[in-house]
């Protein structure tokens, strides 16, 4: 939206505020950013202009917003906030505030810096932004999870589902075989441009892995729900040779990891193995627990049918 057709009014008052001014149309698309995106995202704001506007967030978060951003055009207009991370040129992302209000040819709203808050409320702030986003994206996932086609690779769409959740450098989806006391690996999400050089360092295909779990272990892990750990070769029960995992562990820049169990009843359906990158905190456990519940049913239905067929 050019300059010239805004009203002169609105540009002043935008001129002063503190916070950043924009108007995006119903796409998402940035028409308007005052001239404080500057000090911002160390853009000028005609350079911004034209660009979704979640490319200004954080990857982690883009979808997630993208999506609440969306819905108030269908249900109330606002004004609504989000909290969320966004990026400034030189890939430092820092903490944010949108503050917007839809109406019938797009949104208005002002992005605020809260970063510099006190340290007490930039805890909380943080807090309260993973909470929010995994509290969408666990609201998503389970929504396409209930309208996932009968043919469609259930281990790939959970161990994604994960990864998203978690912001996880990679994800791995494994059924647990009662009879050969061993989880059978389904799944391996990562980055495609990676895979390779983490199948070469294994030696085989994620998909043909077998880990030997003992009585003992199983008790554990449905009991605990999760295991939380800074060493992926413990959390591979010995199933990948210990400088194989470090190698891997290295390569990939991880620092932690999270085993998690899929139980139902009394019964353990499978697993997952959750890597996190320095730079992320360690997901809501309450949601983390939430997913679990979630997935643990999925696999169980799929395991009934399969029962049947």
């Amino acid at each position: 939206m050019p300059r010239e057709t805004l009203d002169p009014q609105f540009l002043h008052l935008a001129g002063v505020l503190p916070e950043c001014v924009f108007l995006a149309d119903e796409n998402g698309r940035i028409t308007y950013l005052s001239e404080a995106a500057a000090g911002l995202f160390e853009h000028p704001a005609d350079e911004l202009t034209g660009r979704p506007i979640h490319s200004l967030l954080h990857p982690a978060d883009r979808e997630s917003v993208r999506r609440l951003i969306e819905r108030p055009l269908h249900d109330a207009p606002g004004p609504h906030q989000i909290e969320t991370r966004l990026l400034r040129r030189s890939g430092e992302s820092f903490f944010g505030r949108i503050r917007f209000r839809a109406g019938e040819g797009g949104y208005t709203g002002v992005i605020r810096d809260v970063t510099a808050e006190d340290a007490d409320a930039l805890r909380l702030q943080t807090f309260r932004i993973y909470r929010d986003r995994g509290l969408a994206l666990l609201h998503l996932f389970t929504e396409d999870l209930g309208q996932l086609p009968p043919g469609e690779d259930l281990h790939r769409f959970i161990a994604r589902g994960l990864m998203t959740f978690a912001a996880a450098r990679f994800v791995t989806l494994s059924e647990y075989d009662a009879e050969k006391k061993a989880l059978r690996h389904r799944h391996f999400e990562i980055d495609a441009g990676i895979a390779g050089r983490v199948i070469s360092m294994l030696g085989r295909r994620v998909e043909d892995l077998q880990t030997p779990i003992s009585d003992e272990e199983v008790r554990e892990v449905m009991t605990r729900g999760w295991i939380r750990s800074e060493s992926l070769y413990d959390l591979t029960f010995g199933s990948i040779p210990r400088p194989v995992a470090a190698a891997i562990q290295k390569f990939l820049d991880v620092d932690r990891f999270f085993a998690i169990s899929f139980v139902h009843g009394d019964q353990l359906y499978g697993s997952s193995l959750i890597a996190l990158p320095p730079d992320e905190p360690d997901p809501p456990l309450e949601l983390l627990q939430a997913f679990r519940h979630t997935v643990a049913l999925a696999l169980r239905c799929r395991a009934l049918e399969s029962t049947r067929d």
